[in-house]
């Protein structure tokens, strides 16, 4: 498997001198297979780049476009890619859109004619597009999987395997908890993982060959960027030690940082490794830059791959529990302008009753509430068995380790602490409906 970069900046592109080493285009991946077959990564600015390379071959273009999300910074190229204006050319885009939304609706907002002197339907090659969750699928020999992430708008990360390797793409996303373990554990193991999001995160990352992960802050920078939905570089190289990575590559670099700033969290992070006497191999990922992964013969293992046909989010509904009308009201006008049916509840008790009569799709709960509290109104819930399949995300202002790791152990689904931006959390809920509709 042969992977080269064609572009590695975050949120909007930085050309001038001070990022000639790193490059200053938004994100773009190429991804060759031992045969040949084309897997593009986000189109980003560096897509252009990349179509120029590709416009020289006389054949006809086949290949398939991985996007993390639908953020400008990762579509952004795509007005601009050569090989999408010549019609014998075919590309499959993969993606996962917003709530009753379809990717090539999203797609097509950029090419207006308001801001683009042609529309997405206006370009020569053959375009097709395909709605995917989490799900593991096939795309010729190339054997995909992919894993919600924390970010602002529902993102996926991409596990690629071929010929006994595999690669992960982490776009962006934000760690769960502010602390990956828990505090006074000397030498942690998974299961001293605070929460179950940053468990899962390390689990998609096991073994693999290749990490390119989102490190755009440093964990200094992260105290006031927290619920932006990007991961700090410290976090990037934990994960990826607890999941037993080879190499990591760092990626999404921020725009206000030089290439010799990015050279410095580069060596920050080398020696991080090494001072937890990991073989983790550390790099800063830049433009032009080639890995190749030696492909073994292997055989997929039976029954591995399959294909999950994910259609749009049908309507929902929610319950939203909290003692404070201002957080219902709130939480309301957040969630009320993606169609949700809403539901609310001041206390335990009474969501309790409205759960008996409407039964809804996802339930938002608060801890502290007078008479019946979230954790036992969590207990009621999964002590029965009509219940037990609702996912329930705790959304309260206790952030702490012992409140985080409570919840999870009494079986709650996800864990938002107080504040959270609108984005975060209309995509945490949209990712657990996604999960409940598939499940369905």
């Amino acid at each position: 498997m042969w992977i080269k970069f064609w572009g590695t900046r975050g949120s909007i592109p930085t050309p001038g001198p001070g990022t000639l080493r790193y490059g200053g285009n938004t994100a773009c991946v190429e991804v060759r297979a031992a045969d040949g077959q084309l897997l593009i990564l986000d189109c980003g600015t560096g897509l252009r780049q990349l179509g120029k390379s590709l416009a020289g071959d006389p054949q006809p273009i086949t290949a398939d476009i991985l996007l993390s999300h639908t953020h400008w910074d990762h579509i952004q190229g795509l007005p601009f890619f050569a090989p999408a204006f010549r019609k014998d050319n075919h590309f499959t885009l993969y993606a996962t859109a917003g709530v009753n939304q379809r990717v090539v609706d999203v797609l097509s907002l950029p090419m207006d004619y308001m801001y683009f002197p042609l529309g997405l339907a206006e370009l020569a090659a053959s375009l097709s597009f395909k709605h995917v969750g989490e799900e593991t699928f096939s795309v010729g020999g190339l054997q995909v999987k992919t894993q919600c992430l924390n970010h602002t708008s529902l993102t996926l990360a991409y596990r690629i395997a071929s010929g006994g390797v595999s690669m992960v793409y982490v776009a962006d996303h934000e760690a769960f908890s502010p602390g990956l373990y828990r505090s006074g554990v000397v030498r942690p193991s998974e299961d001293d993982i605070v929460h179950a999001g940053d468990r899962k995160h390390v689990e998609f990352l096991r073994g693999a060959d290749l990490v390119i992960h989102d490190a755009q802050y440093t964990e200094a920078e992260y105290l006031t960027k927290r619920n932006w939905g990007h991961s700090t570089a410290e976090y990037a190289v934990d994960v990826c030690i607890a999941a037993g990575v080879r190499q990591v590559a760092l990626t999404h670099h921020d725009p206000d940082r030089d290439d010799d700033a990015v050279q410095r969290i580069e060596a920050a992070c080398q020696e991080r490794a090494q001072r937890m006497g990991s073989p983790l191999k550390v790099i800063a990922a830049a433009e032009g830059m080639e890995i190749v992964l030696s492909e073994r013969a292997v055989s997929a293992p039976a029954g591995v791959i399959q294909a999950l046909a994910v259609d749009r989010l049908q309507p929902a509904c929610i319950l939203v529990v909290d003692d404070d009308p201002d957080m219902l009201e709130m939480v309301r006008a957040v969630l009320a302008r993606d169609g949700y049916q809403l539901l609310m509840a001041d206390d335990g008790d009474q969501a309790l009753e409205i759960v008996e009569r409407h039964r809804p799709d996802l339930i938002i709960l608060d801890v502290m509430m007078p008479r019946m509290n979230g954790y036992q109104v969590l207990q009621q819930l999964r002590a029965t068995a009509e219940f037990q399949d609702i996912p329930v995300l705790m959304f309260t202002a206790r952030a702490g380790e012992e409140d985080i790791v409570r919840s999870f152990a009494g079986g709650v689904t996800d864990y938002v602490s107080k504040p959270v931006t609108p984005a975060l959390l209309r995509a945490r809920v949209r990712r657990w409906l996604l999960g409940a509709e598939q499940r369905g």
